[in-house]
């Protein structure tokens, strides 16, 4: 199921496209990267070159 996500510290996931909403993120304000896992832990983004790894334990948003 395709899903968006933050790929700076606070990991936030989103049903829909947009910016982070978390203001102690470090990428807050910034787009969110699509997602297409099924798995939930976003292999492809977490292996790709980013500003920092996605941390599936935060995913608070």
């Amino acid at each position: 199921m395709k899903h968006y996500i933050c790929t700076g510290e606070c990991g936030g996931v989103s049903d829909t496209p947009g910016t982070c909403q978390a203001e102690s993120c470090s990428l807050h304000g910034q787009p969110l990267v699509e997602c297409d896992c099924e798995d939930g832990e976003h292999d492809t983004i977490n292996n790709a070159e980013g500003p920092s790894p996605v941390n599936p334990q935060t995913n608070n948003q």
